[in-house]
């Protein structure tokens, strides 16, 4: 049968859709599959090549490890080519355009299933095709979801796919800052990464102001650093955090409990993330604060603001500010699209001009602290994106950035005795930190001991 004049069945048109033009996402209609390949590779080093694999040894001969190895793959084995994903691509024609006929296409779809999610792929990411002979159909495709990960597609019969985990090296390590014109810039100059960032505000944001930052403060973090092959991949859990302003210290350190949901705590014990937020928006600013007189943009004369605006980019995650039941999420008037939460017989807040709610939000959910419930947006009487955060104390409005809100009681006992251990041995670690600015010149005369790729190591 001429599968060229055939007509294309379901998957095919599927196939034939572009890819689709999301964040980072390319939305395909193919994945392909692994084969015979992986299922050896399973049962031997994934260290051996290829080559190995589909020759093994004479009995009793031990398999010898080749130089040059990717995926698995011995590289002078093969004829390597690569294909970046660009916004509008189809995999299933560049799978074509690398020789694969209609129905091969169709046995690498069918074979993904359960294997790998294909519409996961993003743009920008690059398709590594494996040949045995130059200038023949790839017998294998690579593609890297992350750097934790790489998936090997065998193109030919019996099309197979295998998802492959590196191994990761964890290291304890550290980092600081000095503020010299914000703290993500000092994070920047630090090599430090969103991730590092997020987790450092969320530990954090309970005693220190973010959104008030000052030319000087400064900062230390001891965290788990992932390795693979010698270069640093990703972070994992922070140990420790300490952010300084005018001489005032403020402490986060992990103390893991059994049974309990908190796990960092300040110096003196307390929980490090307090019963309420400060603000129920990351990463944006104050654009209007809580007022008996403002100027209205929109109506053009003064009148009470009896919230606080956080400017953000339309479609940023809102968040409660602390555990509660929703109370209402609806639309209504000049605040839009909104969410408003009890948390106690004391306590209520607001969160208006959502663009909309998030998966599960409606009256009678029950709500985490830093739970998402919605995302910025502009409905209502807005000029622009932003969330207006409403607080209530004993059915009054109040500016929530002056109340001395209550504080979680600190651990205490047995526990506590632990846990100034935990915290006593952390807090060498934080000392042993030498802090940088953006040369990366070291206040103290001595340069401090380096581990992978630079990073500070951290005393035992």
């Amino acid at each position: 049968m001429n599968t060229h004049n055939s007509k294309p069945q379901h998957w095919l048109r599927y196939l034939t859709k572009p890819l689709k033009n999301k964040k980072f996402v390319v939305a395909s209609g193919v994945a392909i599959t692994f084969g015979l390949f992986a299922a050896t590779l399973q049962l031997t080093s994934n260290r051996q090549s290829a080559a190995m694999l589909l020759a093994p040894p004479a009995l009793g001969e031990l398999p010898v490890i080749p130089q040059n190895l990717r995926w698995g793959f011995a590289l002078d084995k093969f004829q390597l080519t690569e294909t970046t994903l660009q916004s509008g691509d189809v995999l299933g024609e560049l799978l074509m355009e690398k020789g694969l006929t209609y129905p091969q296409v169709n046995s690498v779809v069918e074979a993904s299933k359960g294997k790998f999610n294909i519409s996961s792929m993003r743009i920008g990411r690059d398709l590594h095709f494996l040949a045995k002979q130059e200038g023949t159909q790839p017998d294998f495709m690579v593609y890297e979801p992350s750097p934790y990960e790489y998936v090997v597609f065998n193109l030919k019969a019996p099309y197979q796919v295998e998802v492959m985990k590196r191994d990761v090296k964890t290291e304890i390590v550290a980092s600081s800052g000095v503020l010299e014109t914000s703290f993500w810039q000092a994070l920047t100059d630090n090599g430090l990464n969103d991730e590092l960032a997020d987790g450092m505000i969320d530990i954090l944001a309970s005693s220190v102001d973010f959104y008030h930052q000052k030319q000087g403060d400064r900062f230390k973090v001891v965290y788990e650093q992932h390795f693979v092959e010698g270069k640093a991949v990703g972070t994992g859990k922070i140990i420790a955090a300490m952010y300084e302003r005018e001489g005032k210290e403020s402490y986060a350190f992990n103390f893991e409990r059994p049974g309990e949901k908190t796990n960092y705590y300040d110096f003196d014990g307390r929980p490090a993330r307090k019963a309420f937020l400060k603000s129920p928006v990351k990463f944006s600013r104050i654009s209007s604060r809580y007022s008996m007189n403002r100027f209205h943009p929109i109506l053009h004369y003064n009148k009470p603001h009896f919230g606080t605006d956080y400017a953000a980019p339309q479609g940023t995650p809102i968040m409660s500010v602390a555990e509660g039941v929703v109370v209402e999420a609806t639309r209504r008037g000049g605040n839009g699209n909104f969410v408003k939460i009890r948390h106690d017989n004391t306590y209520e807040s607001q969160y208006l001009h959502m663009s909309g709610f998030a998966k599960g939000i409606r009256p009678g959910t029950r709500v985490a602290q830093g739970q998402t419930i919605g995302f910025v947006g502009s409905t209502g009487l807005a000029t622009g994106p932003h969330c207006c955060f409403r607080f209530w104390k004993n059915g009054q409005q109040v500016d929530h950035l002056r109340l001395n809100l209550p504080q979680p009681q600190p651990i205490s006992g047995a526990a506590f005795e632990q846990y100034k251990v935990v915290r006593d041995s952390l807090m060498q670690k934080i000392n042993s930190v030498q802090y940088h600015t953006h040369q990366h010149k070291t206040e103290e005369p001595e340069e401090p001991e380096t581990g992978l790729d630079g990073f500070q190591k951290v005393v035992p």
